[in-house]
């Protein structure tokens, strides 16, 4: 909820809707059970069309108000997923490309979308029924406790029993869709290697082999879902037959009481209708909670990003004592003395919207030289499109030449240089104040790099904090600092 705002103000629209729905149904129950047992002893329907009419008016309104829930649900579920879309992307981003080389992509990629987007289930399904089950139940059971206390006794004792099946079976199927979700990935995870390495399985004649354990991979991953569907249909019949005894135990106690006369038509009656709706809500949370039991553990795991990202960042004051804005500071040390590392925890403890980060290794995308400096925006504005490539030196390069994600046609310094006008776009688009750079130097020749360093400087003259790693030595005015200084 904390890292979801969106499903703050659905709580609380669900606990009103659900509270306007415990008055619906009892005002409808009361209603039609005085109407009924009105009719039967006095056979005068005309002397009850006050309450056939209140039938009609609160049926229409519990109908209202559960079209209103569903809605909400869903409109919940979208904006909450949004939020945690965009938190998880910030986290990544903040936890840096050593964080993600360190995973496997497919496993972030499913983390970020087939995962999350069981989130539906959970909002649409089981937290409106665990909102009504906690409101509901108890108002329709106090009701029928005032009706007929022998009736209301049975409710009280034959509820605990629904939980108590719901975490036997949960227990049960918990090591069942683990083990889905570990195919799953399996199955992800594989065929995300198989479309790396496709050129060279090619080559070598190995592609039917393959094949095959995709299908191998594939047919457990079905198996194990027939198996979790399975058990979700068995934990629903248990807890429909749980339920229908518990009703038909109020059932035949309220029967034979009416023929001995020890209760009246009209408090049975009405005890008899309530009796289903307090069993109601109990038994959607077990049905539903297999549905949004994936959706759970995945929110659970973008949180686990979330946190570990360090959203509690260092007031920005702080940094700018150690690193002076309208300068260029040089970050040195020996290899492995954590000058990488230093960036990227500055980068974390800085809001995304004022840093443009540049890393060690920048990697292209298959396409257009302008696409890889621009992003997949269509809107680009030439005029920072311009002076970007400028300022990178990228002047020997066609935009409009296209290249593939290995670089293939571009030296390394040209796929460097490239880099380095899609961090100097960025920073002119965005406005940002600060600008680090992951040896943004070390495959350009000598005269490149004096460019691209004047360019730094006339960039950082703005205004800007400029940060910057290297092994080699720079030729301009800046200000070095040692790692083991900060």
């Amino acid at each position: 909820m904390k890292t979801a705002r969106a499903a703050r103000w659905f709580i609380a629209g669900a606990v009103a809707l659900s509270a306007l729905s415990a008055l619906f149904t009892i005002g409808f129950a009361g209603n039609l059970s005085l109407f009924i047992s009105g009719v039967f002893t006095s056979h005068r329907v005309e002397s009850y069309l006050t309450a056939i009419i209140l039938v009609l008016v609160f049926g229409s309104c519990r109908a209202l108000v559960l079209w209103l829930q569903e809605f909400l649900a869903v409109r919940a579920a979208i904006a909450a997923k949004v939020e945690l879309r965009q938190s998880f992307f910030a986290a990544v981003n903040r936890l840096g490309s050593r964080w993600l080389a360190g995973r496997n992509i497919s496993d972030v990629a499913l983390l970020a979308t087939h995962r999350i987007d069981a989130l539906d289930a959970y909002f649409s399904k089981f937290l409106p029924s665990l909102v009504s089950t906690i409101l509901v139940t108890p108002a329709i059971a106090f009701a029928i406790f005032t009706q007929d206390f022998w009736s209301g006794v049975i409710v009280a004792c034959t509820l605990p029993l629904i939980p108590l099946f719901m975490i036997f079976i949960g227990l049960a199927t918990q090591d069942v869709q683990r083990r889905q979700l570990a195919a799953l990935n399996s199955l992800a995870n594989h065929f995300t290697d198989v479309l790396r390495g496709l050129t060279t399985l090619r080559v070598f004649s190995r592609l039917a082999p393959q094949t095959e354990v995709i299908w191998r991979n594939s047919e457990e991953f079905r198996k194990r879902t027939i198996r979790v569907l399975r058990m979700s249909f068995l934990s629903g019949l248990a807890l429909e037959v749980a339920s229908s005894l518990a009703v038909a135990f109020v059932a035949v106690s309220i029967g034979l009481r009416l023929i001995d006369g020890s209760v009246a038509l009209g408090p049975g009656l009405m005890a008899l209708l309530l009796a289903p709706e307090a069993f109601l809500p109990i038994r959607q949370v077990g049905t539903n909670f297999h549905a949004s039991n994936e959706g759970v553990m995945a929110s659970s795991l973008l949180l686990d990003v979330i946190e570990e990202s360090g959203t509690d960042a260092i007031p920005e004051e702080g940094m700018a004592d150690r690193f002076p804005s309208g300068a260029i500071t040089h970050l040195t040390g020996p290899s492995g003395s954590g000058k990488t590392t230093l960036l990227n925890r500055i980068r974390r403890e800085l809001s995304a919207s004022v840093v443009t980060w540049m890393p060690q290794g920048s990697k292209l995308l298959s396409g257009s030289i302008r696409r890889n400096i621009i992003g997949p925006a269509s809107d680009a504005d030439p005029e920072n499109l311009k002076l970007a490539v400028q300022l990178a030196a990228l002047d020997d390069v066609e935009l409009d030449s296209v290249v593939s994600d290995s670089g293939a046609g571009l030296s390394g310094g040209q796929v460097q240089r490239v880099a380095l006008a899609r961090a100097f776009y960025r920073a002119l688009t965005r406005d940002s104040d600060w600008l680090l750079l992951d040896e943004p130097l070390s495959a350009l020749d000598a005269e490149r790099s004096n460019l691209v360093q004047a360019a730094l400087q006339e960039f950082a003259g703005q205004g800007r904090r400029v940060l910057l790693s290297s092994h080699k030595p720079l030729t301009v005015a800046v200000r070095t600092l040692a790692v083991e200084d900060v």
